[in-house]
Parts: C-alpha cells; structure tokens; sequence
C-alpha cells in the first residue's frame, strides 16, 4: 500500500465504513492517551484474523489516509497507530468513554443508533470482532448454528439486544457470568437458529472472512 503523503484526513461525514469502523473500536479495539500520545489499538486472532486484519488496514487507508502494520504480538495480532487527530475525532463523536472504563461502559452513540443503515454496519464491526459463529447438535436439528456478541458493558448489550428485535431478530435472553480469573461481568447476546442466520446474512453479514466462511456452511 503506497501513500504520497502523510496528511491525516478526517471524515467530513458519518458514512457506513465510518461506522463499521466505530464498531471494531467498540469491539476489540482501544483508544489509549498517555505521556502525551495518542494511540489508537485493535487486537485480533493470530491466525483466524489475519485476513479479516488485512481488510481493517485497508479500511483505515481509505477512511483516514494513514498507512498501518499488521503485527503479531504475544499471542495475538495488532494494528496499534500513533494520531492525535484522528484519536480527537473518535472521542469526540463516538467513543464516549476509553482507557479502564471503556469495557464496562461503552455503547453506541445515538447519531448510529436511530439510523440502521449505520447501526447495521456498527453491529458488523463489533461482531466481526467481539463476537463469535458456532454450531451444535440438536435433537432434530444438527449443525444447529448460533451468534454470539460479547461485551462487558451492559448498556451495549442491552442496545444491541434491542435495536435487533426491532429488526425482526429472534434475540434470546441477555445472559452474564464471571470467569474465576476476571474481575468484570461479561454479558453475550445471542442469535440462535437458521432464520436468525439467514437474516443476518441480509442485512447484517460479516467483514471478517473467517466468519464469513464459516456462517456460509450453516446455509448449506
């Protein structure tokens, strides 16, 4: 990826990249502001996200016209960049909380929520993130699949759990536990059954190609 020049751009409006990128900042990424830096960080699976990685480089060329790497650090991959501006601008607009109390607080911000042809691509971004595809062996019913979105802050789930009811999503129940090594509440919203698929294959679908791949085998 080339890039004559090293001007950040800023979005001069909220556009569905813009608010998918909203969604992986909410996910699996952070804003971080210390010693005088302005750090924006999103962590992944070292294997199963490195192409979906790949599509978020390429996304924050387009939407800030800043080159960035792809590392592997520890057990996981990053995208960590250093930009007072666009750090500003995501504050400012869309991430009203970082740094310790963004896990337990965070949500998404009314300007997305009222208008679904954003919210749907800030769903996206969370889920391709924070959320997860699997399937299980029912009774009458194999290959049974399910979608999951993690999140530690309440309020977020319970908007999510919302905002697809309206949208004829059959949402389950929010459920909470505590793992014996964490010290926050983790909340999961789930989507459960073939219609639930297949709907949000419609109107929602993934960015990230590994769980692209593998919610296109329940449609089989």
């Amino acid at each position: 990826m080339s890039n004559t020049t090293k001007e950040v751009h800023i979005p001069k409006r909220l556009s569905p990249e813009l608010a998918e990128f909203v969604g992986i900042i909410m996910g699996d990424g952070y804003l971080y502001n210390g010693k005088n830096k302005f750090t924006i960080g999103i962590v992944g699976h070292p294997i199963n996200d490195y192409g979906y990685f790949e599509y978020v480089q390429k996304l924050i060329f387009r939407l800030f016209n800043k080159e960035t790497k792809i590392k592997k650090v520890g057990r996981g991959l990053r995208i960590i960049f250093d930009s007072k501006e666009i750090f500003i601008f995501l504050a400012k607009n869309f991430i009203s909380c970082y740094g310790k109390d963004k896990c337990e607080k965070i949500e998404i911000p009314e300007v997305i929520l009222k208008d679904w042809k954003l919210a749907r691509h800030t769903i996206r971004g969370l889920t391709d993130t924070d959320g997860s595809i699997f399937f299980c062996n029912k009774p009458g019913s194999p290959h049974y699949p399910s979608i999951e979105i993690t999140t530690s802050s309440k309020i977020l789930a319970e908007q999510l759990r919302e905002i697809l009811i309206k949208r004829r999503f059959r949402v389950a129940n929010i459920w909470s536990y505590k793992s014996k090594l964490g010290k926050r509440t983790t909340y999961k919203v789930p989507l459960n059954g073939v219609n639930n698929l297949k709907l949000w294959m419609n109107d929602i679908g993934f960015s990230n190609p590994h769980k692209r791949d593998k919610a296109s085998t329940g449609l089989k």
